[in-house]
């Protein structure tokens, strides 16, 4: 029986830090409320993968030490954890905390890779395309992998009207302004 408790907190601890991630990144990421967490994400990791520049050959990582921020939920979580369901809870709540961090990572460095061994699945291809919505129109899909989330927060647009070049660019820098 601790084994089903042990996989069902790892897995409701992945959905929760889905969710916790598309919500920071929406309030935080595209706000200047933690400049440094702004300025890595809305302006670094958003100017260089521009609508004009979406796909690279190599990912470039402007903005790792954002997930610093992070860490005080984390340990708050995982104290509180312990506190409820000693080490097998907390060792739960711990991996899927990594596992999201890590799969949320990976796919995102994916989605902008020219080459990449996941574009042959369709699910790949979707969530890509609903990320690049993001890049294109940073008001929408602020998820990375679980984008049902933006249904409940109401940001989720599955595709934008045809802009002109002039347009998209005034759109960039007014989404981006400190």
């Amino acid at each position: 029986m601790s084994i089903l408790i042990f996989f069902i907190v790892a897995i409701a601890t992945y959905y929760l830090m889905s969710i916790l991630q598309a919500v920071l990144h929406r309030d935080y990421g595209h706000r200047n409320r933690i400049r440094a967490v702004f300025k890595a994400h809305a302006i670094g990791h958003h100017g260089l993968y521009n609508p004009d520049a979406l796909r690279t050959r190599t990912f470039v990582d402007l903005e790792s030490h954002a997930l610093n921020y992070y860490g005080i939920p984390i340990v708050l979580v995982a104290v509180l954890a312990y506190w409820i369901g000693g080490t097998t809870i907390m060792c739960a709540n711990l991996l899927g905390v990594i596992f999201t961090f890590r799969w949320h990572v990976y796919l995102h460095e994916h989605y902008h890779l020219i080459d990449t061994p996941f574009e042959r699945f369709a699910w790949f291809r979707e969530k890509r395309r609903l990320h690049f919505i993001h890049h294109e129109d940073a008001r929408y899909n602020f998820a990375v992998v679980e984008f049902w989330i933006d249904n409940l927060m109401g940001t989720r647009k599955e595709s934008l009207p045809t802009r002109s070049p002039r347009e998209l660019e005034r759109a960039h820098h007014h989404q981006h302004q400190p």
